[in-house]
């Protein structure tokens, strides 16, 4: 990976909001990322042996942030703003804010601003979770309702764990988890790292596009 920023990219720093950027110990890495843009493509190399079974994260402390990069190369982060033992809320620096069961890779209850506003009934059905084993599958049910369709919608979250994978990331070359769940308009896919604790990369596919995501580190 490249280390040194270029004398062209200096020149161009103006472009740039250095307030995205963390004033932490984290600083120099989210100012490497923010100066070079041409870094973030998720690449799977292959299936590797079946890793060993990875424990949830337990609950997060408020203020728990996850920093990423999305496709474009445009730094962001979400963040636990409040939370109890069974729902956490979050807030995204787009202004997207929604509140889920702590369970794990849960729905939505209720969002603003995702674009979308609207509230959710949501019941876990079928499988087990935590730990991940390659091989596992769970399911989520969902009823809800949002502004941009006004009537009671129904849809489903079906989760399989995929085989264990390497891919390679602005963090480098990682052994993961892969969490595949489908749903009525589009899917979900997590890499989850044993080593690091949590996913490492996230897409979505929706009607609206694709969301691809990277992680470039945590703050607690």
């Amino acid at each position: 990976m490249q280390t040194i920023i270029s004398f062209y990219k200096l020149l161009s720093m103006a472009e740039y909001d250095f307030e995205k950027c963390p004033k932490s110990k984290a600083y120099v890495m989210c100012l490497f990322f923010l100066f070079s843009p041409a870094v973030w493509a998720l690449e799977e190399l292959g299936e590797i042996a079946p890793l060993a079974p990875m424990d949830g994260p337990g609950i997060r402390n408020i203020g728990w942030q996850w920093h990423y990069v999305d496709a474009k190369g445009e730094p962001g982060y979400m963040e636990k703003v409040s939370g109890d033992a069974f729902i956490a809320s979050y807030e995204r620096t787009d202004g997207c804010h929604w509140t889920r069961p702590v369970k794990g890779f849960a729905p939505a209850t209720e969002w603003s601003d995702c674009p979308s506003t609207g509230k959710a009934n949501v019941s876990f059905t079928t499988g087990n979770i935590w730990p991940l084993t390659v091989g596992a599958k769970f399911t989520w049910r969902i009823q809800g309702k949002s502004n941009l369709i006004g009537r009671v919608w129904k849809s489903g979250r079906s989760c399989t764990v995929l085989p264990s994978i390497r891919i390679k990331t602005v963090l480098g070359e990682n052994d993961v988890h892969k969490l595949h769940c489908k749903e009525r308009w589009g899917t979900r896919t997590w890499w989850l790292s044993p080593k690091v604790g949590t996913a490492i990369a996230y897409r979505q596919t929706s009607r609206r596009g694709v969301v691809l995501q990277e992680m470039t580190h945590i703050q607690e």
